[in-house]
């Protein structure tokens, strides 16, 4: 028998661990699919969703005892007082200001979801892993000119008369935190319902457009829902608004133009507040809207095509791939991504 080839030595190979798989994506993912990574785990987009709705109620409970507080120490009364006042619907500037902070607070907290499931609070905000402020800037401005035409066209048709504006106690700091309070109040709630709730469902779903589809409709209803409207028009409005705004998060690749369209809204509608009584604010039982929000709808329509020509035009990314260039660990391949994903 002839001799085998001789042994070869050397100097011990250091040992190395198991690569773990990628927690991004290692092929062009839409924004509502991000979550579709060969690291990901079902269960990880789940616990984000539950984990979300328990920080959403939570940060809403504290701000708001905190608030009543706040408001008893502004004005003298008794806690009990304002609690009572508070459960009978009424008002006042500082809870809602406090309403819209505890609204804001979801921006972090949405961040730490994105960790939950494995990736850094930046992916949260668009493909590209961070916010693109100039995209977003440009954003805001399509919506403030469709939002101030409907005021316009609106106030023109009712007459100013219906809006009763007059100068009220302490309406100049109102309207500071108006301005100040209400971009973070709509940023909080894109990035937890069309970034957590709306990625969340998507990514569970594996065909493409369902997924996107999918996560669309249930982050709208919840949108829907948790406005507590009781009209009809109310409720269509809600409904809407979030499709569009899912619509705009899936077709520009993150949530700044849905959150740039939401802040302009809310910061158009709410600029007469601080002259106005607003004590029941949140009085959305039937009868308090009505067919004039179409008119709202179209506007705001209009600006969603107005804002996707110019993210085509402007080359805005609605897909990534951050670890494409991740070597192949043996992990099963992920699903095909269903054509062209990026303008």
């Amino acid at each position: 028998m002839p001799p085998g080839p001789p042994m070869q030595w050397g100097p011990p190979q250091p040992w190395q661990p198991t690569p773990k798989p990628p927690m991004l994506p290692v092929e062009p993912r839409e924004y509502p699919a991000f979550w579709r990574a060969p690291g990901i785990r079902a269960w990880r987009p789940i616990l984000a969703i539950v984990l979300g709705a328990i920080g959403f109620f939570v940060s809403s409970l504290i701000v708001t005892i905190a608030a009543v507080f706040l408001e008893a120490a502004i004005t003298g009364g008794s806690v009990a007082d304002a609690f009572l006042a508070l459960s009978d619907g009424v008002i006042t500037p500082t809870i809602f200001l406090a309403n819209s902070v505890s609204l804001g607070v979801l921006v972090p907290l949405s961040f730490l979801l994105s960790r939950v499931v494995g990736q850094k609070g930046g992916w949260i905000s668009s493909v590209m892993g961070r916010v693109r402020w100039a995209w977003l800037l440009k954003c805001f401005v399509v919506s403030f000119i469709a939002v101030g035409a409907f005021i316009v066209i609106s106030t023109t048709v009712d007459g100013w008369d219906q809006m009763e504006l007059s100068a009220r106690p302490g309406w100049w700091w109102l309207l500071i935190g108006v301005i100040l309070v209400t971009p973070f109040q709509a940023a909080g709630e894109e990035y937890l319902i069309r970034g957590v709730l709306n990625r969340g469902v998507a990514s569970l779903i594996p065909p493409r457009v369902a997924g996107a589809v999918a996560g669309a409709i249930v982050s709208s209803g919840v949108f829907m829902l948790l406005h507590g409207a009781g009209d009809i028009w109310l409720n269509i409005t809600y409904f809407t608004m979030g499709m569009l705004f899912s619509y705009l998060t899936w077709r520009t690749g993150g949530l700044e133009a849905g959150v740039a369209m939401h802040a302009a809204n809310n910061l158009v509608a709410l600029a007469f507040l601080p002259f106005q009584d607003i004590s029941d604010i949140f009085d959305r039982e039937a009868g308090t809207g009505g067919p004039a929000v179409l008119l709202q709808l179209v506007l705001l329509g209009v600006a969603g095509i107005v804002i996707v020509v110019m993210a085509r035009r402007s080359g805005v990314e609605r897909a990534a791939a951050p670890a494409a260039n991740a070597p192949d660990q043996g992990f099963p391949a992920p699903l095909p991504a269903g054509g062209p994903q990026s303008y």
